[in-house]
């Protein structure tokens, strides 16, 4: 089955079907599948390399919506209602495409209609029949079960890449007319801003609620927190899209989907919207009482109107006496010291010295290290957790620290002996353009031979030969290079095809890069650092030039960053590229007197540099990465930190929580680069396997120091946007000295309108709940609706920003 259910999401992948991979239980095998979803060839090849899994089509990423006609014993006959539905009304255009089920249901496929997309709400839809729609997915056609059943398309019918729009009468039954008129009833009495502002609010709190429900009150609390959203719904406050969207990633997130299934999730899920969207939410607490008073007919009121009255009393929320300082520290605070044990004790007297001789502590040193040699291993050497789970060696390197801290010289000392092993390489490089040379004269020599064989062909009448591979073009030569300091994508691109297991970008100031992603060329190069990291396959389209074509595209990064630009560098981050670095703060190294102890270029690095990066890999030719798997006890041992990575997530959320959660692949990565280091400083046989003390060291220096020291550099940009936005109201009202605010005063001149209304209103009630604001009412005896203002707690005019 496994060979028909991969054939089945190759071809859904050609028509420009989006796919991921779900269980026969139908259950997402990937996190984030509606993100995840992807035409890419290789991407799918890897998602089912050895796994026994159905192909999962996401309804919103590709615009369908699927009537889902069910067929149970002993339960409601989906595939007749739909029939006598669709006789009723004339029929289905013999464009729609059909596609049976393993139980005997059916699959019916439309395109989106124009407007709102339809999330999966079935509306008035009879029993037995659901809706996917955005927030919802389906398994494809040509996808096969174990024991043989599967979704076959009906034939005679068009591919579900061609569905037509769904039909009017169909839509109507999924947006009823009262539904309608329930969101438009008392919209006078609560602002659509104000309502929707509550909404989103509402969202907010969703995943930690469900994340806080015990186990056996997590099916009641789904269906009660998607009864209460839908009530909100009713009033148009949110969209049941959203609610769908925001309600699937709780579940994933507190794995509640991967335990109970799609089905059953979505079951609950439905029940709860549309119990509640016949519930409208009652019109929110009335703000003053102002407009009552101004409905009187008597003269003193009239006399009011022209000269309004205002009174203001307070309402107490958060902590006002003791506000949240977390949203506004940017300290490097307490941060442990580095663990120099992590690393090999061949490498440890290498380490003191040279931090000695530069002037800086052993921290400085220690990132720089790892990132160049792991950078040198690229994907030439794989670490394999499973044998569908590998990672490159490569590792993004960072130091935090202000001008002056000693991120230069700690990067320089490791960079010499990078430098010195480049230029030994020279005579080497030139042996290769020797015989590069070679290959295009021959090419050329095989080129005209081929063009005088084909006259002669056409002169005596007979077919022309087909042109051999050896009388190709070969492209001009490039000089392989380890690393590179100033460069362009498409200067990249042909270096890494010269040396395919990967080049280290280092850079004295990594802003420099990542604050101008996508300035220039409209975010393509945001996607090749993205891809950067992993080491797949990846083209590079060059204007005017053929493109480049990676196989595997791997680059380190090495180098530092200010505090100040590290928070810009990744302000609105959405796609994680601040996860993927390792982060060193170290402290600033007391005064010593000049040392001798370390030579400029010490003879160990440059040896255990020069074995890494000529490891073996296959020729210039035909690059073939190496695995090198765990040993039982390594896997053992790993077992148990993905194991407490996988609870300890649960606790955090955010920029936080992202990071925590690329802990596992950082782990990897550092053991196979503290065992091949290890080889290259001592020599001797290559290493064969990753051993358990590997893994535990590499456990030990990620959550002893890399951790701590990775939250404390991501705290610069903000556990999530939101409090990165909440940052910076803080600092614009402390630079104002404002003391009281209004909500557009804040979009317009704090966020610049980056944020709407409703998103405004939500991060203005973060801080009320974080004692940093407090709500004042303004009591209006006149005409109009009262304004809204929030006092500034006092104390933020006390803290050094």
């Amino acid at each position: 089955m496994h060979q028909e259910n991969i054939t089945a999401a190759l071809a859904l992948a050609s028509a420009g079907i989006k796919i991921f991979p779900a269980g026969a239980d139908k259950r997402p095998l990937v996190k984030g599948w509606q993100e995840a979803a992807t035409c890419n060839v290789d991407q799918i090849n890897r998602w089912w390399d050895g796994a026994a899994a159905l192909p999962a089509i996401p309804c919103g990423q590709n615009n369908l919506v699927v009537i889902d006609c069910d067929r149970h014993d002993g339960g409601a006959d989906g595939v007749a209602a739909f029939k006598s539905l669709v006789v009723a009304r004339g029929g289905l255009s013999p464009q729609v495409p059909l596609v049976k089920t393993p139980n005997g249901g059916l699959h019916v496929y439309f395109r989106q209609p124009n407007g709102k997309a339809l999330g999966n709400g079935r509306g008035s839809l009879p029993p037995g029949i659901d809706v996917r729609g955005a927030g919802g997915f389906v398994v494809g056609p040509g996808a096969r079960l174990p024991d043989g059943r599967g979704w076959t398309a009906m034939i005679g019918r068009s591919s579900i890449h061609d569905a037509p729009p769904m039909p009017q009468w169909l839509v109507t039954m999924l947006r009823p007319a009262q539904r309608e008129e329930a969101r438009e009833k008392n919209n006078a009495d609560t602002s659509h801003d104000r309502g929707r502002a509550y909404g989103m609010a509402a969202l907010d709190r969703v995943e930690a609620e469900l994340a806080a429900a015990p186990t056996g009150e997590r099916n009641e609390r789904l269906f009660k927190t998607a009864f209460r959203l839908a009530t909100m719904a009713a009033r148009g406050w949110l969209m049941e899209s959203e609610i769908f969207e925001t309600l699937l990633r709780a579940c994933e997130g507190n794995d509640y989907l991967r335990e109970h299934g799609n089905r059953a999730t979505m079951k609950t899920i439905e029940s709860g919207l549309r119990d509640g969207l016949n519930v409208p939410h009652d019109d929110l607490a009335d703000r003053g009482d102002g407009a009552a008073q101004s409905g009187s007919g008597n003269g003193a009121g009239h006399r009011e109107q022209r000269h309004k009255k205002v009174e203001r009393t307070q309402r107490v929320t958060g902590e006002w006496d003791d506000p949240d300082m977390s949203i506004l520290d940017s300290r490097r605070g307490e941060l442990p010291d580095l663990p120099i044990e992590a690393f090999p004790q061949s490498v440890h007297r290498w380490m003191l010295n040279a931090s000695r001789g530069a002037g800086v502590t052993v921290g400085h040193i220690a990132l720089p290290l790892i990132g160049i040699a792991s950078g040198l291993i690229g994907v030439a050497r794989r670490v394999q957790a499973t044998r569908s789970w590998q990672q490159p060696m490569t590792c993004w390197t960072c130091l935090v620290g202000v001008s002056g801290s000693g991120k230069t010289p700690s990067l320089d000392v490791v960079k010499r002996a990078l430098s010195v092993v480049e230029r030994s390489r020279q005579q080497e490089n030139a042996a290769r353009q020797l015989a590069h040379e070679t290959r295009v004269e021959r090419a050329k020599a095989a080129l005209k031979k081929w063009k005088d064989d084909v006259a002669a062909a056409v002169d005596a009448g007979q077919p022309p030969p087909v042109k051999p591979a050896e009388a190709q073009d070969v492209r001009p030569f490039v000089v392989p290079r380890l690393y590179v300091s100033d460069c362009t994508i498409e200067r990249l691109a042909p270096l890494l095809e010269a040396r395919p297991r990967g080049v280290i970008y280092i850079a004295d100031e990594l802003a420099r890069l990542f604050m101008n992603l996508e300035r220039y060329s409209g975010g393509s190069d945001r996607a090749f650092w993205l891809e950067a990291w992993d080491g797949n396959s990846f083209t590079v389209e060059r204007l005017g030039r053929p493109p480049v074509i990676l196989a595997h595209l791997l680059v380190g990064v090495v180098g530092g960053f200010q505090p100040d630009l590290l928070a810009r560098s990744f302000a609105g981050d959405s796609d994680g590229i601040y996860s993927r670095f390792l982060y060193a703060w170290p402290p600033e190294a007391p005064f010593r007197e000049p040392s001798d102890d370390a030579d400029e270029v010490d003879p160990e690095i440059i040896n255990a540099f020069a074995r890494l990066a000529n490891l073996q890999a296959g020729d210039d030719d035909a690059f073939v990465p190496r695995s090198v798997p765990l040993t039982a006890d390594a896997r053992r041992v790993f077992t148990q930190f993905a194991q407490l990575a996988h609870q300890e997530r649960q606790s955090l959320e955010g920029r936080d929580r992202e990071y925590w959660c690329k802990g596992t692949g950082h782990v990897l990565r550092l053991s196979g680069t503290l065992c091949f280091l290890e080889w290259a400083w001592t020599g001797g046989a290559e290493p064969q396997a990753i051993e358990a003390r590997h893994i535990e060291s590499a456990v030990m220096f990620w959550k002893s120091y890399l951790w701590p020291h990775g939250r404390a550099a991501l705290r610069l940009v903000g556990l999530s946007d939101k409090h990165g936005h909440a940052r910076t109201v803080l600092r614009w009202l402390n630079a104002g000295n404002k003391t009281t605010v209004s909500r557009e005063e804040v979009r317009r001149e704090a966020l610049a309108q980056r944020l709407d209304a409703g998103e405004t209103q939500a991060l203005l009630d973060m801080l009320v709940r974080t004692g940093w604001l407090r709500e004042v009412l303004v009591k209006v005896f006149g005409p109009g609706r009262p304004p809204r203002r929030w006092d500034v707690n006092p104390r933020l005019f006390e803290v050094p920003l």
